[in-house]
């Protein structure tokens, strides 16, 4: 009768107290024929499948984009007297910040928005200037 290591399935002598193959204590089992090796846990990561081996697949979720993202770029375009311009330049760091903790998506996002807003920004001040230099300029003519 023939002896088989329990771990690997090798045949082992019966006079031995270690399997000669994979080196653990004999814990052997005793029969006709080798107990069948576990099948591996996951599939051949290098080839295709073996035979009786099915392939699983997992759907891994990307992560989402940023919601002070997307606010800093929506108000950036759309910004009312320069106070979107202002919202956005600081929904756009708080979304770099947050993007940089959490991976999440949308940096090209927040940094759009935070340089549309700063030149919404500039324009607006830009404006309000030219508004005062304007009636400072009329206030002293005589027409």
């Amino acid at each position: 009768m023939s002896w088989y290591c329990g771990a690997c399935g090798s045949e082992v002598s019966s006079d031995a107290k270690f399997c000669g193959s994979c080196g653990k204590p004999r814990v052997a089992q005793q029969g006709a024929t080798p107990p069948l090796p576990a099948a591996p846990p996951f599939p051949n990561p290098v080839g295709p499948p073996m035979p009786g081996q099915q392939i699983q697949y997992v759907h891994v979720a990307s992560p989402g984009t940023n919601g002070y993202a997307i606010a800093s770029l929506v108000l950036s375009l759309v910004s009312a007297c320069g106070i979107g311009s202002i919202l956005a330049i600081v929904f756009g760091n708080m979304a770099k910040k947050e993007i940089a903790i959490s991976g999440e998506g949308g940096s090209g996002l927040a940094k759009a928005g935070i340089i549309i807003g700063w030149i919404g920004l500039g324009i607006v001040v830009a404006y309000f200037a030219v508004v005062i230099i304007a009636i400072f300029a009329s206030a002293g003519s005589n027409y």
